[in-house]
């Protein structure tokens, strides 16, 4: 049994995180169901009630200024988990405008610039990234706002036992191909579902496309006129057993993202130990010792399709994960470490 650890932390969310479908929640709550294993009291921000008044430690999932400003000033220690993919997928052009905006936007009175999210940078008594890259565009973006003392990373995490698959499910059941990719991911621009089905029909791919989606979103009704249960499957909302029980049973996984900050989705598929073909972007290149890991070009129609083609072709389970993955029970220590070095405990 863990000792208890006398120390109360708030992860704040301005948007209810752990509401809302999507890797963002899966992380929110799984930090506060290990972290919470460890000792720690560890709560959902909730400022209308009186016994978090007293917490020590707010953990920001959401850049907010006057917050973590009011944090300061009650004698409260801050963490923020900075996410910082629309950042950093960005083209080198669109860089350097967004910098110089930013420098402008810094020019203007604070009560026109206080929403900026950098602005709450300096009352953040640490920042953490889930990726090196997203980092080192950070200290690009705002070198006056951060140093090297101040900043951690901590990549995301799987958990063991979302892996565990009823042995009533028969995969056959559903009346896959016997060789399948998958890709686990909202139905969503960002995410380049509908190129990635374009492409799986064009390469002749068979394709298992799993995550949420908007029935009345323009771009999924255009999605799901690619379905056609040959090359491109879509079987909705499915229970997490039969979602596990899917990627068990899958050879590859596929992901074409426009921007992530590390994905859940991607270290879930490699604890699967299969083999990942990701965007040729700077999101899918650093991920730790990377030994199965190939990238697609998508932007070139073409050369994507013979690279997904070669992937399929070649693709199946590995006696090891692709990359170094870890647990939330390890990451979680990662944290509570962090915690309690701005403690000083």
């Amino acid at each position: 049994m863990n000792h208890y650890i006398k120390m109360k932390v708030l992860l704040y969310d301005h948007t209810s995180a752990y509401l809302t479908p999507g890797g963002k929640t899966t992380h929110a709550l799984k930090l506060q169901q290990e972290i919470s294993k460890l000792g720690v009291d560890i709560q959902f921000a909730q400022w209308w009630n009186q016994d978090q008044q007293d917490a020590d430690i707010i953990h920001f999932l959401y850049a907010d200024t006057e917050l973590a400003k009011q944090a300061k000033e009650r004698g409260m220690k801050t963490f923020f988990s900075m996410i910082f993919d629309f950042e950093s997928n960005k083209s080198e052009k669109e860089k350097c405008i967004q910098i110089l905006k930013n420098k402008l936007m810094d020019k203007l009175p604070y009560s026109i610039s206080k929403g900026a999210y950098w602005k709450a940078l300096p009352y953040m008594d640490k920042i953490q990234f889930m990726h090196q890259y997203d980092k080192e565009n950070a200290f690009r973006y705002f070198p006056h706002l951060l140093n090297e003392k101040k900043v951690v990373i901590i990549p995301h995490a799987y958990d063991p036992a979302d892996m565990e698959i009823s042995d009533n499910l028969n995969i056959n059941d559903l009346r896959f191909p016997q060789k399948y990719l998958i890709s686990v991911a909202n139905i969503s621009e960002r995410k380049q579902t509908l190129k990635l089905a374009q492409y799986a029909k064009q390469a002749q791919v068979p394709i298992v496309f799993m995550g949420s989606r908007n029935p009345n979103d323009p771009y999924f009704k255009t999605f799901e006129k690619e379905i056609d249960n040959k090359y491109v499957f879509y079987p909705g909302y499915v229970s997490k057993q039969w979602k596990d029980c899917i990627e068990r049973h899958a050879s590859g996984y596929v992901l074409l993202s426009l921007g992530e900050s590390g994905c859940i989705a991607v270290y879930e598929a490699a604890a699967y130990k299969i083999p990942l073909l990701l965007s040729n972007l700077p999101w899918a290149w650093g991920y730790e010792h990377p030994t199965d890991i190939y990238f697609c070009d998508q932007q070139n129609a073409q050369k994507a399709i013979k690279q997904l083609k070669d992937f399929y072709i070649n693709c199946g389970k590995l006696s090891h994960t692709p990359f170094t993955i870890y647990t939330w029970k390890d990451i979680a220590k990662l944290y509570v470490q962090q915690y309690k070095e701005i403690l000083r405990l």
